[in-house]
């Protein structure tokens, strides 16, 4: 469906649901759900390229044949970056980029015919894989997967090549004839390179089909990072879709960027800047638009990496920085729950580079693309009643959460009827969002 921000002087063309937000008071139906991430794992040894790995909070290791390994497997960066993804957000979109090369070899059986092994995916974990075959006691072959050193497969009684063909989640059989013992077989060959500026190009261009509400991109390279934040542009401002996206040192200057400056130990691994976005983006995918994360301990954090003093902090925070610090019981914490935007104009909410209102807006913006698609009303009084009971409904249960205040539920929802006809509907809509108290001033007078 068609959406976006739209100009009165530039009507749209395709049928959809334009959405601006300002600033100032403007004069059961589907909401959207918060809690989705998404992730490239850039350069990953092993997995499917070019495609979704849904990870979910309930069953985290649910994909041990596509990652090759435990997601708690501390040794492995990605897998600490989901993880700490996963202790915010209930969803994880994972991506794997194109490249590498898997991992093959060949053994000879019986009247000197070949079987190979190849790897089910590439990268390098595939350098890992042995094959092991037995004999079975009971007739034909025990044949054994192992990876790095454990089993993950055993298929018993197998007697011919053609037998093991699609058993395999790990490895994949070919070639013919009858099966025989044999002590190992090694695969090698296997490599890690990446696609280059393609496979995350790729990677963005698919993000636009997932309704996922922060990104994590751990990447500091320039031109991927100005990639990245023409499509968070495109996500917010043409499809319509309000979503954010953490990088590492990325002076994007848009809500839809937060640029994380620094990172912290987790456990004995210090992290980079790139890893440490995994937390930050999974904690905003899992912020509803009543939690700020001000202040929010970061779980399993030993010290921050790049700890900044008073004057470097009030520096960061004025140039749209976000940082980690430490607050008096030692606990490491995110200290300032805002975006990368800086410079505001008379258009924009000027509350709109703290995170918990931007998020009382993108909330609003997203149920109102998903109550009024195409063709749900028709363009006329009637049409117009129910659009304005749908509306007020839901600026009732903003205002009961206490997302906003100061509702007036007559007047912050209106249907423009002078202006809506044929298939245009203009409504206006007033939103007052709340933010959390996070600088208290305080007189103590003494008597």
């Amino acid at each position: 469906m068609a959406g976006g921000t739209f100009k009165m002087s530039q009507p749209k063309v395709r049928p959809g649901t334009y959405v601006n937000v300002k600033n100032g008071r403007q004069a059961t139906a589907p909401s959207s759900t918060r809690g989705v991430g998404v992730i490239p794992l850039i350069g990953y040894d092993w997995g499917p390229r070019g495609q979704w790995i849904v990870v979910s909070s309930d069953s985290p290791d649910g994909h041990l044949s596509e990652f090759g390994r435990s997601i708690y497997d501390d040794s492995n960066s990605a897998m600490i970056m989901l993880q700490l993804m996963l202790l915010g957000a209930t969803t994880v979109y994972v991506y794997i980029p194109d490249g590498g090369k898997a991992a093959s070899g060949k053994t000879t059986l019986d009247a000197s015919k070949e079987m190979t092994i190849t790897a089910k995916y590439k990268g390098s974990l595939g350098n890992k894989i042995k094959i092991v075959s037995i004999e079975n006691p009971a007739g034909g072959f025990d044949v054994s997967v192992i990876l790095d050193g454990s089993e993950v497969e055993l298929f018993e009684g197998v007697k011919t090549v053609e037998d093991l063909k699609d058993c395999s989640e790990y490895v994949t059989f070919t070639g013919a004839g009858t099966l025989k013992a044999f002590a190992s077989v090694s695969l090698t060959g296997a490599t890690d390179d990446v696609s280059g500026n393609a496979g995350i190009s790729d990677f963005l261009d698919k993000s636009e089909k997932v309704r996922f509400n922060c990104m994590c991109f751990p990447s500091t390279e320039s031109s991927l990072q100005t990639a990245l934040l023409t499509k968070i542009k495109y996500i917010r401002e043409s499809i319509g879709w309000r979503c954010q996206a953490v990088a590492p040192n990325f002076s994007a200057n848009y809500e839809g960027i937060i640029n994380l400056v620094n990172s912290f130990a987790y456990g004995e691994k210090e992290l980079t800047t790139a890893e440490a976005c995994a937390w930050l983006a999974g904690a905003t995918a899992g912020a509803d638009y009543v939690t700020s994360l001000t202040y929010k301990t970061v779980t399993g954090a030993t010290y921050v990496v790049g700890e900044m003093n008073n004057e470097a902090s009030i520096e960061a925070i004025n140039a749209g920085k976000t940082f980690f610090s430490v607050d008096e019981a030692g606990e490491v914490i995110l200290e300032y729950d805002i975006n990368s935007r800086v410079k505001l104009d008379s258009e924009t909410p000027q509350d709109i580079r703290k995170n918990r209102p931007l998020r009382v807006y993108d909330t609003a913006a997203n149920d109102l693309l998903l109550m009024f698609p195409p063709n749900k009303f028709s363009n006329d009084e009637d049409g117009w009643n129910a659009m304005e009971g749908l509306g007020r409904s839901r600026l009732q249960l903003y205002e009961d959460d206490g997302a906003t205040t100061n509702v007036n539920l007559d007047e912050d929802f209106l249907v423009d009827r002078g202006k809506s006809s044929g298939d245009s509907t203009y409504i206006r809509m007033g939103l007052q969002a709340v933010d959390s108290a996070e600088k208290f001033y305080i007189d103590v007078i003494t008597r």
